[in-house]
């Protein structure tokens, strides 16, 4: 009986240093991960600038010298920003150049009180008093001042962030084995 009991404590004993030896393990791994994985992000948000500045069309430069990685708290973030000056709203334009814009009409209201008739009480569709036809567009009350033929779609930040995403993810992969071979733990 007591020959028993000393071979648990002795078993007990054990399993609990393997736990203090595996929890060791653990810990060194996951700071080793921690500090490799920082460098992995800030490597990723470089090569994210890197990609995309040689991807953006260049006209002044502005959008170009606009792609940037920051860092706040250890978290890395790229952005794209271009906001022309001599524009009437500054209103950042990086968007309108990764997915293009429609063409349009840009004009002014005609001031002619009958040009804006509504239809008649029974339902029926507005006509143009000039034409004779009905108004089938919400731009048909306009005098075109310009027309803007749209811009087609210049992608250049969204591929080369799931270019490098996919890039880390996998180097990622890579570091969690290497680690978790450095420690024994596979």
């Amino acid at each position: 009986m007591i020959g028993a009991l000393i071979g648990l404590a002795q078993f007990g004993h054990a399993a609990v240093s393997g736990v203090e030896a595996l929890v060791t393990r653990l810990t060194r791994t996951g700071i080793h991960l921690a500090l490799r994985s920082q460098a992995l992000d800030r490597e990723a948000a470089e090569d994210i600038v890197e990609r995309a500045r040689a991807r953006v069309p260049q006209d002044t430069g502005r959008l170009f010298s606009g792609i940037e990685a920051t860092e706040v708290d250890g978290v890395w973030g790229v952005q794209a920003s271009a906001v022309n000056p001599r524009g009437r709203r500054e209103m950042d334009y990086a968007f309108l150049v990764e997915y293009g814009t429609r063409s349009g009409v840009r004009g002014h209201r005609v001031a002619d009180a009958a040009y804006f008739r509504a239809g008649d009480p029974e339902g029926a569709p507005a006509v143009n008093p000039r034409t004779g036809r009905r108004y089938r567009v919400a731009d048909a009350n306009r005098r075109s001042g310009r027309t803007h033929p749209g811009t087609p779609p210049q992608p250049y930040f969204w591929p080369s962030v799931n270019e490098v995403m996919a890039e880390r993810g996998l180097a990622a992969e890579a570091l969690i084995n290497e680690a978790a071979n450095r420690e024994g733990l596979t």
